[in-house]
């Protein structure tokens, strides 16, 4: 069960690509191409020398204003447009149009930084599309009642439970040290899945990846050890997967031409580098982080190429292991 969602949580099974639910980020696929092209006219603008913009590092607001300020000015911005509409908005139409007024300022009054205003738009997400984005600190647990401990066990446990039960340790060995009988982990089991569900706002989806990238560290199960890994070098693979994008970027390559070719992507990841699949999917949620937070569409592209790549040169190795592609067999 875990296997299965653990990759859906990161959209690494070939299933959940072809059945994919909400986008992994709308900001990105919205602007990771799109050219510097805005030349409206940049109104009542905060004056200031060209790439010396600083940033909150939590709001991603310009310092060089202060958030009062450019909420009153979106504000206003946004009734001179809504003005401007020639029938009666919905009320569905009228949040787009807000949006588009935020979006709109945010170039004029930062530089028409593209990027920039990806990482904006993922630090407010939750305020401006109702959902939450991994790596920015935007969920509030305290209060909410979905975020409440099932019987005694928090998301914190419930992600560390799943980081241990991915890494292969046993399910008597990880509900002992947890104190928490069988009939009880079914429940939980049953129920912390429910409420990701019950959760519009992908909060706790999000919230639960931030937990698992740090679940090995978790002070009931950091004790429990994997079993050895299958060769000698899994241990040191694992530290140059944290360390090293190119690496980590071959190996989803590589994972993804597997399941191409009905092998096991983690399965095959674990005999061949020594990395489990809770240690592999903890790695990919803290790159995954780090690329939200310091988004850049170049670099992006230029790793999506290198995966690319990456996937071709092993969906080659694949075939020919499996004695070539079924096309070779076709004569046209």
């Amino acid at each position: 069960m875990f296997k299965k969602f653990l990759n859906n949580l990161l959209g690494n099974d070939d299933e959940q690509q072809k059945q994919q639910g909400p986008p992994e980020n709308t900001f990105k696929q919205q602007f990771i191409s799109q050219n510097d092209d805005d030349d409206e006219e940049d109104d009542e603008v905060p004056v200031q020398g060209a790439h010396q913009y600083l940033f909150d590092p939590q709001t991603q607001h310009g310092t060089h204003y202060t958030k009062e300020a450019f909420d009153a000015a979106a504000n206003q911005h946004y009734e001179a447009l809504l003005a401007d509409q020639d029938e009666t908005l919905s009320e569905n139409d009228k949040r787009n149009l807000k949006r588009e007024a935020i979006t709109q300022l945010y170039l004029q009054w930062n530089g028409h930084n593209y990027d920039q205003l990806v990482q904006f738009e993922m630090a407010n997400s939750l305020e401006l599309t109702g959902y939450a984005t991994q790596g920015f600190n935007q969920v509030t647990e305290e209060g909410n009642p979905l975020y409440e401990p099932i019987h005694g066990i928090s998301l914190y446990d419930y992600a560390g439970i799943a980081h241990a039960m991915a890494q292969g340790i046993p399910e008597e060995t990880i509900l002992k040290a947890m104190g928490m009988e069988k009939a009880v982990w079914e429940e939980v089991n049953l129920l912390w899945p429910e409420r990701m569900k019950e959760d519009a706002t992908f909060g706790i989806m999000t919230k639960y990846g931030e937990y698992f990238a740090t679940a090995a560290q978790h002070p009931k199960l950091a004790q429990l050890k994997p079993a050895t890994a299958a060769i000698p070098e899994g241990n040191a693979n694992l530290e140059k997967l944290k360390t090293d994008r190119y690496f980590y970027e071959e190996l989803c390559g590589a994972r993804t031409a597997a399941y191409e070719y009905g092998l096991d992507g983690a399965q095959w990841i674990l005999e061949n580098f020594g990395i489990n699949l809770s240690d592999f999917q903890a790695v990919a949620m803290n790159w995954m982080t780090a690329q939200n937070q310091q988004f850049n569409s170049s670099q992006i592209h230029h790793y999506m190429d290198y995966q690319l790549e990456k996937q071709k040169e092993y969906a080659e190795k694949f075939a020919k292991e499996q004695g070539g592609n079924i096309a070779d067999d076709i004569a046209f």
